[in-house]
């Protein structure tokens, strides 16, 4: 296909993605914290490892530098999104209420070019992602103070973060390269929860909007059988929510994270990858200072994530991965204060597949599933602790993603998965192993 074509495809392409990212606003309900464990089928497949095993157009955001290795292609994904969450409202200051539940669905859509060019000594992209979110809608209050006025409040919340990114990677020279992916971020939130004034929040549940900028960059390389990758995102800086002003005292910026990973190929068909990641939530003063303050009380999570990669035939792959974070980044003492945005799941696991459709196109889908993981407020932190002491919330998660991929060029990763799989055959012909 000539290049206008690629344009072309690409344009309409992103008018569908916004056109379906509006229509579903933009909710995206997240599980590293606010944070999407990974971003499409191929990054799921593997629970958002692969910092240095570029798939997709994701990458452009996962690790900007390893674009290089994409080639030419178009990726699509809409990801179906089922999360179950539980609350239990107790102590003085809760509605006492039974144990209510929120079990709607939602659809996370995105999209990523990627172009390489100068011979594969550069190359540029650019996608469309949701990143992050987070919400609830309960049928009864988490507070007792909404039932003493015959009123209904404080039990919404919904929050979710868009990003538009670019992203430009050059090779160093032996195989070494570096990579850079400018972000432009929108973010939507709303909520009729209770206010520091214990009261509801003036703008009442209505939607209120952000807008916001960062980077990421990132360091990658690839031997034969090998690979190493490192991706830093900056802090997005977010405008404030000015409808929400009597609830926020500074803007819901995103926070700072790193990733660092390995990939290696245990035999020419199947690929291991391991990374860890570190998000810095105690550096968002407006997620990190206690709640009787206007905060939230989190605190910064650490996490590993591993996958394998079976490249079983030429028309079939299979993958699986798993994601633990060694604890949620709420603490039990500010549970009650966190119960409409209750981002407590820590391990995931993931099985996928991919579909050669034919030369340019593959299919792949992607089953997710986090773990139910359930918190009590011990009593033992502020205010809002003391008199929501025992209050419980709970939460699990399953989603199944599906992207389309074109390939309008082949990339290095798929040239040297060939050139691995010719020579391991050759060798086997030989009576080499």
């Amino acid at each position: 296909m000539k290049q206008t074509g690629g344009w072309r495809v690409l344009g309409r392409g992103l008018a569908a993605v916004l056109a379906l990212a509006f229509g579903c606003g933009l909710t995206a309900y997240a599980t590293d914290g606010t944070s999407l464990i990974g971003i499409g089928a191929l990054q799921k497949g593997t629970a958002g490892a692969g910092v240095a095993s570029p798939q997709d157009m994701t990458w452009v955001l996962l690790n900007p530098a390893s674009i290089i290795d994409l080639g030419c292609r178009l990726d699509v994904n809409l990801e179906v999104f089922a999360p179950y969450r539980t609350i239990k409202p107790r102590g003085l200051f809760g509605s006492n209420t039974e144990e209510s539940y929120d079990d709607n669905i939602f659809y996370i859509p995105s999209m990523g070019y990627s172009k390489s060019c100068g011979g594969g000594e550069w190359a540029w992209g650019i996608g469309l992602y949701g990143v992050s979110g987070m919400g609830v809608e309960y049928r009864a209050s988490r507070t007792i103070l909404p039932r003493l006025t015959l009123q209904n409040y404080d039990r919404r919340t919904r929050y979710s973060v868009a990003s538009l990114g670019f992203g430009y990677a050059r090779d160093l020279g032996d195989g070494w390269t570096i990579g850079i992916a400018p972000r432009l971020n929108f973010s939507m939130f709303a909520t009729d929860m209770l206010t520091l004034k214990f009261r509801q929040a003036d703008a009442e549940n209505s939607i209120d909007t952000a807008y916001g900028a960062g980077l990421s960059l990132g360091f990658y390389k690839r031997w034969q059988r090998f690979g190493v990758g490192l991706s830093y995102t900056s802090r997005q800086w977010m405008t404030e929510y000015k409808k929400y002003d009597d609830l926020f005292f500074e803007s819901m910026d995103l926070p700072q994270n790193l990733q660092a990973g390995i990939a290696l190929d245990i035999t020419p068909s199947l690929e291991w990858v391991l990374d860890y990641k570190w998000i810095d939530w105690d550096g968002i003063d407006q997620m990190a200072r206690e709640p009787i303050k206007g905060g939230f009380g989190w605190k910064d999570q650490h996490i590993i994530k591993t996958g394998l990669t079976w490249y079983a035939t030429p028309k079939w792959t299979f993958r699986g991965g798993v994601s633990i974070a060694f604890d949620s980044p709420i603490r039990e003492e500010y549970v009650f204060a966190n119960a409409l945005f209750p981002a407590i799941v820590k391990d995931h696991v993931t099985l996928g597949f991919s579909r050669v459709l034919n030369e340019k196109s593959d299919i792949h889908v992607t089953f997710k599933h986090a773990f139910n993981n359930h918190m009590e407020d011990n009593g033992r932190g502020d205010l809002f602790s003391i008199l929501g002491k025992g209050t419980e919330i709970s939460l699990r998660e399953s989603s199944v993603t599906v992207e389309y991929s074109y390939k309008f060029e082949m990339g290095g990763c798929a040239k040297r998965r060939m050139e691995l799989q010719e020579q391991y055959e050759k060798n086997r012909g030989e009576g080499r192993f």
